[in-house]
């Protein structure tokens, strides 16, 4: 599968870098909770790899969300130009334009369907840019529209009915799932607010009762002590995320 784009710049900066910056503040965090000791830097080193992936696909995860929305936006308004007497041809460019009025900002769909046009200029089926497009995009909604609309187009039906009330039903599907996944917000948020609980609780600790932790520093059994916690921590937090990580 093709990678979504994702923007690469946060302030003029690659988004990887900004993951670093974040990942190493996190692990001193944890070296000053933990262990209150500036060593503990290196051996936690390797989290940054563990960090990094978790961001990239919570980016990942928002591309591919945004892609299916503009995707169920471009087949309603390609619908909607068939249904106005377009040809396939001219409903694509017309629902192209549609669309970059609705996503002012561009995505990957606007690339994508910017290629096709301009093949399409070259006398390319629009089945077969549909096929292409389906092969680089496998998502479930792309490969049941790409399906039905080139069935369509080789048996020689009624290809407006056909794409629109395909159309309406992918429509509904894909309203249902975001329906779905508001209802999962609240899980998810509160799963967010648990991850955060254990390391709010060992800072105020810290800073109001200093005293109460000092065992566990400087010594052989404090080290051992704060480094299951730390690996029980981090256990709960995938634990967690799993738990909140529905397949709709």
């Amino acid at each position: 599968m093709k990678n979504l784009n994702v923007q690469e710049s946060w302030n003029f900066r690659p988004v990887w870098v900004w993951d670093l910056v974040q990942g190493v503040l996190l692990i001193l965090i944890c070296s000053w909770l933990f262990y209150d000791s500036l060593y503990a830097v290196l051996p936690l080193m390797p989290f940054l790899w563990l960090w990094h992936r978790e961001r990239a696909a919570v980016r990942a995860q928002k591309e591919e969300e945004h892609f299916k929305k503009m995707f169920r936006e471009w087949i309603l308004l390609l619908a909607s130009s068939l249904s106005a007497g377009y040809s396939v041809e001219n409903a694509m460019g017309q629902s192209y334009k549609e669309l970059c009025l609705m996503f002012p900002k561009g995505g990957i769909m606007l690339e994508e369907l910017k290629n096709m046009l301009a093949k399409a200029e070259n006398n390319q089926r629009p089945e077969a840019l549909l096929e292409a497009f389906a092969r680089q995009y496998p998502f479930e909604e792309v490969q049941s529209f790409v399906e039905v609309f080139c069935t369509a187009r080789v048996s020689g039906g009624s290809l407006n009915e056909i794409i629109r009330n395909t159309a309406a039903q992918m429509a509904e599907i894909m309203d249902t799932r975001r329906e779905i996944t508001t209802m999962l917000a609240s899980k998810v948020y509160e799963q967010r607010i648990m991850t955060v609980m254990p390391l709010a609780v060992l800072l105020y600790l810290r800073l109001g009762s200093g005293e109460f932790l000092e065992g566990l520093y400087h010594n052989v059994a404090g080290v051992c002590v704060a480094t299951i916690c730390l690996l029980i921590y981090l256990s709960a937090y995938l634990i967690g995320k799993r738990m909140v990580k529905f397949e709709i």
